[in-house]
């Protein structure tokens, strides 16, 4: 029998579905390399032989190794072990914070090599935009990180970026609580109220403005994408994201805004700024500074296989 074959099943296999025994054979095969990075699996009548199953047996099989992202199927080709891609970071915990949600940050974006790419909509005149600010109901998501009700109102700033040598997609998302911004004058809508605060310098001093000192938390988390979010970051079958989130709360601990980034988790990992603080200098409150901004700071741009900062 070959490599796979269910002549060397454990006691324990036998109270399990075949097609469960055959996906945890063939893992076995691509995990020790006995299939490499690119080559075909045998076709399904192999496979039915070799395990002597039926072939929607052995098609169950594959189809769970898809969904672990091992192998991908090419309809008229057969099914391949997927090649591991080269990795990229997101580098967190820098100083200062960019707002990489704001019009003000695209030359930066652009500086580290990213191209804004159109949304899926269209303004009123049909022309594609780049750039999206808007009031949006929170989903349960959203909202439990915000400390909302689901269905809050909250404030949406949204984009979609490429980066120009490798081609990866990233989507950037911020939700702002709007009760925090400045509530508008007689002759002022609530829409104006915003544009105002987002034509400040810095729209993060403008949401903390008697709030402070402001604390900052990172999260980061990995899931199988929608179906809607794999068409937008160009995701292959199998492939999870990573969301990264950076929550900005006031001096009570209270979130004010929440920064979003999704990535392709198979092409993109996380790194920490090195902290390189020997001792505290006089007078330091940690209650009341910011702990950060005594780090060594960063170089400005992304090098190397880091490719963005947050």
């Amino acid at each position: 029998m070959g490599p796979g074959a269910l002549g060397g099943l454990r006691r324990s296999d036998s109270q399990r579905p075949l097609w469960e025994v055959i996906a945890a054979s063939l893992r076995a095969d691509i995990l020790e390399a006995r299939y490499t990075p690119g080559a075909p699996l045998p076709s399904e009548t192999a496979l039915s032989a070799r395990y002597s199953v039926s072939r929607p047996t052995v098609r169950d099989a594959v189809k769970a190794l898809v969904g672990e992202g091992l192998v991908s199927v090419v309809r008229g080709r057969g099914t391949f072990v997927r090649a591991v891609p080269d990795r990229h970071a997101i580098l967190l915990g820098t100083w200062p914070r960019h707002d990489i949600a704001d019009p003000e940050f695209i030359p930066t974006a652009r500086q580290w090599g990213w191209t804004q790419l159109a949304t899926p909509h269209a303004d009123d005149e049909g022309q594609q935009t780049y750039s999206r600010s808007e009031f949006s109901a929170a989903n349960r998501d959203i909202a439990s990180t915000l400390g909302l009700r689901t269905g809050h109102t909250v404030f949406h700033r949204h984009s979609r970026w490429r980066h120009t040598t490798t081609g990866l997609i990233i989507t950037i998302n911020s939700y702002t609580v709007p009760e925090i911004i400045p509530a508008p004058t007689t002759k002022q809508a609530v829409n104006e109220a915003f544009v105002h605060a987002l034509t400040q310098t810095s729209f993060y001093d403008t949401i903390t403005s008697g709030r402070g000192p402001a604390t900052w938390e990172t999260s980061v988390t990995a899931r199988m994408p929608y179906a809607d979010e794999r068409d937008l970051m160009a995701l292959s079958v199998g492939s999870p994201i990573l969301i990264i989130r950076r929550i900005l709360a006031d001096k009570d601990g209270r979130p004010l805004e929440m920064t979003e980034i999704k990535a392709d988790a198979e092409r993109f990992e996380t790194v920490y700024a090195r902290e390189n603080l020997t001792s505290l200098p006089e007078g330091f409150d940690p209650d009341i500074h910011d702990p950060e901004q005594l780090q060594e700071k960063p170089d400005p741009e992304p090098t190397g296989r880091i490719l963005f900062l947050l």
